[in-house]
């Protein structure tokens, strides 16, 4: 008879990872699916799962799935590991009622990063220049982050926000045929560390500026 899984463990979408115990695998005859605390779910029908294979990575304990996808809204690598063998996870799938029918001739052929050289030349420039106007140079002495570097992380922000909300800016940063869903992990955890760092930056030098 055929029943749900739930297992809890960790998770590696496209170039963003979460550790056990903050993603979640799910299981049951009409779906797989995977989602990590704050960089999101994805879920498979059988049709879009070609097949589930073991993963093994280099740290230690991260023994576990890697799904074989055609979707093309979703990041190439997709993996998740537990502390229970990779081969009893697949027969719990199995048993889950979960049954690959993908063909591997619907697997996108795409190959290298999905976003344009150009964008990431001109986000390494912007950054690295307000760096430097707010004199965050080799050469200096260690100090608070001022105003350019509080305008580095909310450009860094708004860009993330825009590239998932705007086709049109996706269209520049994205090469041709390449979907926001391949980087959509990843611009979630640009989302949030930039705006973590910039609230915190914000109130040191709030803070700081009441002290003197």
């Amino acid at each position: 008879m055929d029943r749900g899984l739930k297992i809890t463990g960790g998770a590696q979408i496209g170039w963003v990872q979460a550790s056990w115990p903050l993603a979640t695998l799910s299981a049951s005859p009409s779906a797989l699916s995977i989602s990590a605390f704050l960089i999101g779910s994805y879920s498979f029908a059988p049709e879009q799962v070609v097949a589930l294979k073991p993963h093994n990575s280099l740290a230690i304990f991260r023994k576990g799935i890697r799904v074989v996808h055609s979707s093309r809204e979703c990041p190439a690598t997709i993996a998740f590991w537990t502390f229970r063998n990779p081969e009893r996870l697949l027969e719990e799938i199995r048993l889950s009622g979960f049954l690959p029918r993908g063909s591997s001739t619907a697997v996108p052929t795409h190959h290298g990063i999905p976003i344009r050289w150009s964008t990431i030349i001109v986000v390494i420039v912007v950054w690295n220049g307000l760096f430097l106007l707010d004199g965050f140079v080799p050469w200096n002495a260690p100090k608070a982050p001022g105003l350019f570097v509080l305008l580095a992380l909310a450009l860094l922000f708004a860009t993330a926000m825009s590239v998932l909300r705007s086709a049109a800016i996706q269209s520049w940063v994205l090469k041709p045929g390449r979907s926001v869903g391949e980087i959509r992990s990843l611009l979630l955890f640009l989302l949030l560390v930039s705006g973590m760092l910039l609230v915190g930056f914000t109130l040191v030098a709030l803070l700081g500026s009441r002290a003197g």
